[in-house]
């Protein structure tokens, strides 16, 4: 009878042991599995990088950025360079890609040229939307409807103001930078 005590009590304290390290381990895993999650907040998803190679295959010189509101994919195709928004479901929202006074519509070009004299003509880009997401861009701190357009910094002394001009042509203000 003692011998089964005996052996009861060896077996009980073993599993009180094995409990208690696995315990131990558990706690220590959690604390480096919430930091790895940490770090990976800085990070852009897996599911991001594998939906930018679907769809940008040509991809070249690849750069990733997590930001705010968005992955950030900025990349080249040739001779282009163009930066890709994708929210947080992995979503292409659009792309960007720097463009030239003289690439605006013609009637834009002398629109500004008239109604903005005195400002020199900065960074110009083009904001490509992808339509099938319903998601909207945030450009310069400020969310805008989900359609292509180009963006036109504008700059005379300390003042920067940013004109958003449509596919047509037609521009409208859009903020100023302080």
């Amino acid at each position: 009878m003692k011998k089964i005590f005996l052996a009861a009590g060896v077996l009980i304290m073993s599993v009180n042991m094995t409990f208690a390290h696995t315990t131990d381990g558990d706690k220590k895993t959690r604390a480096e599995r919430k930091e790895i999650r940490k770090e990976n907040n800085d990070e852009v998803s897996t599911f991001t990088k594998t939906q930018f190679y679907e769809d940008f295959p040509a991809a070249t010189d690849i750069r990733y950025e997590r930001t705010s509101h968005f992955d950030e994919v900025t990349f080249a195709i040739g001779a282009d360079h163009l930066k890709a928004y994708y929210d947080i479901h992995s979503n292409l929202v659009g792309t960007t890609q720097d463009k030239t006074f003289a690439d605006l519509p013609e009637s834009a070009q002398h629109n500004i040229e008239k109604k903005y004299s005195g400002y020199q003509v900065g960074r110009v880009f083009k904001y490509d939307d992808n339509e099938s997401n319903e998601i909207d861009l945030t450009m310069f701190d400020m969310a805008f409807d989900g359609a292509d357009n180009y963006f036109v910094e504008l700059k005379k002394n300390s003042e920067t103001i940013v004109v958003k001009v449509d596919m047509v042509g037609n521009v409208s203000f859009f903020k100023t930078i302080m």
